[in-house]
């Protein structure tokens, strides 16, 4: 059998194209187009319709305002983690300081970035002397950004240079979750509170702790009080709890490190303090770790 001819090729496209004896279109009759249109026609008015159907009971079931999932039930279950700054590499929790303002340039970026925010001029409430938390309140504390970076700011490279480091903590938020602190004498009593922190005590905070994780990381870390906090030593409670207030921004602290010894790694954990925060360092609950190196 003769092999047809690119001539030929061409001709039997052009008939499968359009055929004008039988009147067909691309191998199809009116007819038969018109009922293949009213098919497809008909079975995509019935997906579009279902789907649609399937989006309008997704969102009667929920709640534009307040997640469905909340408390133990959150992926969260409940119990906030904490994070840190500067972490410009996720690959490594080692905090290298160094007197080159080059080499602490990506630090400072880090911080810088996340302070971003808190610089804006908001329509908050100042929540100066509120010391519990604020359930039904529908706006937002406003963070006092003077305070926070008053002795930790761009302009001293956050303590990186001078061989005195500033790192940035902040709690995770979870929706609708209230703190639950101890009283005075619950708090002398419980084993869970540093001694450093019952001497001064209050239940107008989460209390932010930062310790080595190892006796000889403690001794290279300096005494307590070369240890600071700014504004304070912890996260106050008027600005729980988190409902999705219009400008919220969590709380910050910054924690500077005065007196570590230096070319020594220090392995430090911080965590942070309340009855319903469950410290677990593997799970990475309630406190964050990370590694300081200082070489002015």
């Amino acid at each position: 059998m003769e092999k047809p001819t690119f001539q030929q090729k061409l001709k039997s496209l052009g008939l499968f194209l359009w055929n004008g004896e039988t009147k067909e279109f691309l191998g199809r009759g009116g007819r038969s187009w018109a009922e293949i249109s009213l098919f497809y026609l008909v079975y995509y008015a019935c997906l579009a319709g279902f789907f649609a159907a399937t989006i309008a009971v997704f969102y009667e079931t929920i709640d534009i305002d307040n997640p469905r999932l909340q408390g133990d039930s959150s992926l969260l279950k409940g119990n906030p983690g904490m994070g840190f700054q500067p972490m410009p590499d996720i690959d490594t929790t080692l905090i290298y300081a160094r007197s080159s303002p080059e080499a602490n340039e990506e630090y400072v970026k880090s911080i810088s970035k996340v302070l971003k925010e808190y610089k804006k001029i908001l329509d908050n409430v100042d929540c100066t002397g509120v010391n519990q938390p604020r359930p039904d309140e529908n706006i937002a504390c406003r963070v006092n950004y003077s305070a926070l970076t008053e002795h930790c700011n761009e302009e001293n490279r956050y303590g990186m240079a001078e061989g005195k480091p500033c790192i940035l903590l902040k709690l995770n938020k979870i929706y609708g979750w209230i703190p639950n602190m101890w009283t005075v004498d619950e708090a002398v009593e419980s084993s869970r509170v540093p001694q450093s922190i019952k001497e001064n005590y209050a239940p107008d905070r989460i209390w932010v702790h930062c310790h080595g994780e190892n006796p000889g990381d403690n001794d290279n870390m300096g005494a307590t009080k070369d240890i600071v906090y700014y504004p304070q030593q912890g996260f106050p409670l008027a600005f729980y709890p988190y409902k999705k207030q219009r400008d919220y921004r969590s709380p910050l602290v910054f924690v500077k490190f005065n007196a570590v010894v230096h070319h020594v790694g220090i392995m430090i954990e911080c965590t942070a303090l309340a009855k319903n925060i469950n410290v677990d360092r593997s799970e990475k609950e309630g406190s964050v770790h990370f590694e300081l190196l200082v070489e002015p």
